[in-house]
């Protein structure tokens, strides 16, 4: 399924206690962390700056998963890993055709059947009853054009994940109140906020969302990836650095020794052993 839509959800992947252990990780680490990005916060290079979430990738569960999608017992982990709270997306793809020259991948693979770079989306809170999760485009993962595709909302739960095709279209929650039966009143609202207080509309907006995250559970989501042990991986591995090093303003490339430790015992290959050319740089 995954190799022709781009996407699988797999249900009960992570228990309720490890779900709310991890909830209250990420929680406390967010109090005095992470940097202002698309209404909200976020971590990139998490597997390196947040070594508390380590023990997420190299969980028997989620290895088992890789090792099935991808069909063999060699895999790679990139490195990569983004955590967020309360951020809100737009459609895109995560092969970095949009943030480098020829993306992470060194050009446009939509054709290359080798190029299987896997990403997991953990949200940490159901999305079953609202719009704040995940949306995909079926099959675009083939396609450079961002909005090619039959377009999917999936209604995880709690301790389910969504594992997809780097190269796929998609998007977190997109509005401001992810509840398609309140996005009427909401752009009433709105309107009455810009007319009566001379509110403008971005601030009025922001006074929503504001609202909205205090009333309703905090969102917070966690994406992490891997893929085959091929030149595609490492070339994604090594440019996702560098994206993550620039955003996070520093030069902090390699896993925690425990980390490190965990995944070898687990028999899983590292992308930051290829990661040389990223010391030279910095």
């Amino acid at each position: 399924m995954i190799n022709s839509d781009g996407f699988v959800l797999i249900r009960d992947v992570f228990s309720g206690e490890e779900i709310k252990r991890l909830r209250k990780t990420v929680k406390t680490y967010f109090r005095n962390k992470g940097l202002l990005a698309n209404s909200g916060l976020t971590q990139p290079n998490a597997a390196v700056e947040f070594t508390d979430i380590g023990w997420l990738f190299y969980h028997p569960k989620m290895l088992a998963v890789m090792r099935q999608l991808l069909g063999q017992k060699d895999i790679m982990f990139t490195s990569h890993c983004d955590v967020h709270c309360r951020t809100l997306s737009a459609w895109h793809k995560d092969d970095g055709m949009g943030v480098m020259e020829g993306g992470y991948f060194g050009f446009p693979a939509y054709d290359q059947q080798d190029c299987r770079v896997y990403k997991v989306a953990l949200y940490l809170q159901d999305h079953d009853n609202n719009t704040g999760g995940l949306t995909v485009r079926k099959g675009s993962h083939k396609f450079s054009e961002i909005h090619q595709g039959e377009e999917v909302y999936l209604k995880t739960k709690a301790g389910d994940i969504v594992v997809f095709d780097v190269r796929l279209s998609h998007t977190g929650q997109q509005d401001i109140i992810p509840f398609p039966s309140l996005q009427k009143p909401n752009l009433i609202l709105q309107k009455a906020l810009n007319k009566s207080l001379k509110i403008p509309p971005n601030k009025s907006q922001k006074y929503l969302k504001d609202i909205y995250d205090k009333l309703f559970v905090e969102r917070l989501s966690i994406f992490f990836t891997y893929g085959l042990p091929n030149d595609y991986t490492k070339a994604f591995a090594i440019n996702n650095m560098k994206r993550q090093l620039w955003q996070n303003k520093n030069t902090n490339i390699f896993l925690s020794p425990e980390t490190r430790q965990a995944f070898i015992n687990n028999n899983v290959l590292l992308a930051e052993d290829y990661f040389s050319e990223l010391i030279n740089e910095n």
